[in-house]
């Protein structure tokens, strides 16, 4: 019950995230799919940083953010649960990070893994993604504008 209302509140979140952002720089379509790009500072889901491997190791919370990603198929319109994703997040003028995307636990199946981005500066998202019936990675780029810090 606890995971369903956590993952009911990130989805909020995630969906609050969406329509204040403009619309090409959280959704990109390639490939017959939708991707949705969703970004939380981890402030906002303390106590639930087990949703992933390594989430008891976070360092420095005060500039560590969770990348999530939702895809959906173009033509059934259903939720892409199957896929693996890898997530490169590069600062400007930097060396980036590169990262799996995990899937998360519950109904709302999404993808995501925490980042750490302590710049105040622009961030390119490059999202792999690896469908179980295709042979060939699909990839997509978002760019992220790090305005704020939470502290």
């Amino acid at each position: 019950m606890l995971y369903k209302k956590l993952f009911i509140f990130l989805f909020l979140i995630f969906i609050s995230n969406l329509v204040m952002a403009n619309d090409s720089q959280r959704h990109k379509t390639v490939d017959g799919m939708s991707i949705y790009l969703g970004i939380i500072p981890a402030q906002l889901i303390r106590g639930h940083e087990k949703m992933h491997a390594d989430g008891n190791n976070i360092k420095n919370k005060a500039h560590t953010y969770h990348v999530l990603i939702a895809i959906f198929d173009n033509n059934s319109k259903k939720r892409i649960t199957d896929a693996k994703l890898k997530a490169t997040v590069i600062p400007l003028g930097m060396k980036g990070k590169i990262k799996n995307l995990e899937p998360m636990r519950g109904d709302l199946l999404s993808y995501g893994n925490y980042f750490s981005m302590p710049e105040l500066t622009l961030y390119q998202i490059i999202i792999e993604i690896q469908r179980k019936d295709k042979k060939v990675k699909s990839v997509v780029e978002f760019t992220f504008k790090h305005e704020f810090s939470i502290k």
